[in-house]
């Protein structure tokens, strides 16, 4: 008798018809792109930590820089790179920045599009689906069961084919280090302190001596009062952006002239987003300035002047969990 419900079993079906419908339409636009005249390629392959480095911070990242004819079967294969290989971490997901530009027959621009937008239906379709096959257990279980080595955020991250209107001036790519800031009550934090008396005790100290230290912070933390105000603070994977610039209009740049004479900033259109898929455009009413993605370097970013104004405190009110207070005033 199966461990599963007939929703999960039905679920994993449905996915599974999705990934093979994905895997069509994505052959269908490499095919296209094949068809067309490669003007420009720059990518850059962003390298996976191995699984025994997968908990460990990088503190230099050198991406390999690809352009021309190997950017452009880079970007073909990041396409549908959407497993692990063993050796390397999975928490870390293949990142591929870049771009290719193209040109096309008109039919065959529209083809890739509409490839592209149907890519990112069925993609949303699986990642609306995976919550039907159960916890996170039953939803490993039942997908490497089918699909060995996947790698789900691989699977359904969304596909971006630049539209030709309005027009990119440029693609500029940078390392996007985000922290998470949730709001945390004094109860919330004390249940993940208490998680620690099953944990195995750190080198160098006795379970008994263990168990007396966090049941001495959990002490601490329980007596602060309930209203305290408290943020659970964590930084998020490093991880590549990117800049996508827009072409103005002379009638635009000479708009925004008059508002930098009046306040001092120069306002023109940037949309930032993950770079972790190589942008597409085809037949680009502009030529398009597509960047480099440089080296990472975490000390060079702890060297740089800290954010003023902090709202909390810069210790956490636990070693044992990255829970800070809140400022008085804040």
């Amino acid at each position: 008798m199966s461990k599963y419900t007939a929703s999960q079993l039905q679920a994993i079906e449905d996915i599974n018809v999705r990934i093979a419908a994905l895997r069509t339409v994505l052959n269908d636009l490499k095919s296209a792109l094949r068809q067309c005249d490669l003007v420009q390629a720059r990518v850059a392959v962003v390298p996976r930590p191995k699984k025994e480095d997968e908990e460990i911070p990088p503190e230099r990242i050198e991406p390999q820089a690809l352009s021309g004819q190997e950017a452009f079967d880079r970007t073909l294969f990041a396409l549908t790179d959407w497993y692990g290989d063993g050796v390397h971490s999975t928490k870390a997901v293949a990142r591929t920045p870049g771009a290719v530009v193209l040109q096309s027959e008109e039919a065959t621009a529209n083809l890739i599009g509409q490839l592209a937008h149907d890519a990112n239906v069925l993609k949303d379709q699986i990642r609306q689906l995976i919550p039907r096959l159960g916890n996170r257990d039953d939803r490993f279980e039942l997908l490497h069961n089918h699909h060995h080595m996947l790698v789900t955020l691989q699977l359904i991250r969304q596909l971006l084919v630049l539209p030709s209107a309005p027009p990119v001036q440029s693609l500029t790519f940078t390392w996007g280090v985000k922290t998470e800031i949730k709001k945390v009550t004094v109860e919330q934090t004390c249940q993940r302190i208490a998680r620690y008396l099953t944990a195995p005790p750190p080198q160098g100290m006795t379970a008994g001596e263990w168990q007396s230290s966090v049941n001495t912070e959990l002490a601490r933390v329980s007596s602060l009062p309930e209203n305290t105000e408290l943020r659970h603070r964590r930084v998020l994977v490093v991880r590549p952006m990117v800049n996508i610039r827009r072409h103005l209009s002379p009638a635009e740049r000479e708009a925004r002239r008059e508002k930098w004479a009046q306040e001092g900033k120069f306002d023109q259109p940037v949309t930032l987003r993950e770079a972790h898929t190589p942008l597409i455009a085809v037949n680009p009413s502009h030529p398009i300035k597509v960047g480099a993605l440089g080296i990472y370097c975490a000390l060079e970013r702890r060297q740089r002047r800290q954010r003023s104004g902090r709202k909390t405190a810069e210790e956490p009110i636990s070693p044992l969990v990255p829970v800070y207070l809140v400022k008085p005033g804040r």
